[in-house]
């Protein structure tokens, strides 16, 4: 190996690992479509994490949301006779589009597909051979920004949800 090529290699390397640093910092920016993308992926995965993205006004001592929405979706799925994860969805090419926005807050249309996750190799191997239904996603998030982090405040949870 000559001089000129171990140089080139070197300089790649690190010119490699420096743009991967970088592109880590990029990805932990909290962001407002990237709240919305979490949440969003949470809410039809039915993960109760989702209390962490959402704002203050929509978590309550004496009722939680998060668990109602969860324990209805678990009802549901029992009298159609499936277990709770038959209605967990996998979402697909995911687009969120910026409406309106300012400092505090910001209102972001979340688009795609989703298909049933009932675990994650089942949405796969469906997306990957069409098979299984494929429901599409359109909606529009509120979402503001509380403690220097941006949540999820309108969009999701029904009135009688909440």
């Amino acid at each position: 190996m000559t001089r000129e090529t171990s140089s080139t290699l070197t300089l790649i390397l690190m010119l490699t690992v420096f743009l991967q640093i970088v592109f880590i910092f990029a990805d932990t920016r909290d962001a407002q479509d990237k709240a919305v993308r979490q949440f969003t992926s949470m809410y039809y995965k039915l993960d109760p994490a989702m209390t962490s993205l959402m704002c203050e006004n929509l978590i309550s001592e004496d009722e939680n949301v998060v668990e109602n929405y969860i324990q209805k979706a678990g009802i549901e799925a029992s009298e159609r006779g499936f277990d709770i994860s038959y209605l967990k969805l996998q979402l697909y090419n995911v687009r969120t589009l910026m409406i309106q926005c300012d400092d505090t807050s910001a209102m972001i249309r979340i688009t795609g597909e989703m298909k049933r996750g009932i675990n994650p190799l089942f949405s796969y191997v469906g997306k990957l051979f069409f098979i299984g239904k494929t429901y599409p996603l359109d909606q529009t998030v509120n979402v503001i920004r509380e403690n220097g982090k941006w949540k999820v405040c309108q969009g999701f949870f029904t009135a009688s949800e909440t």
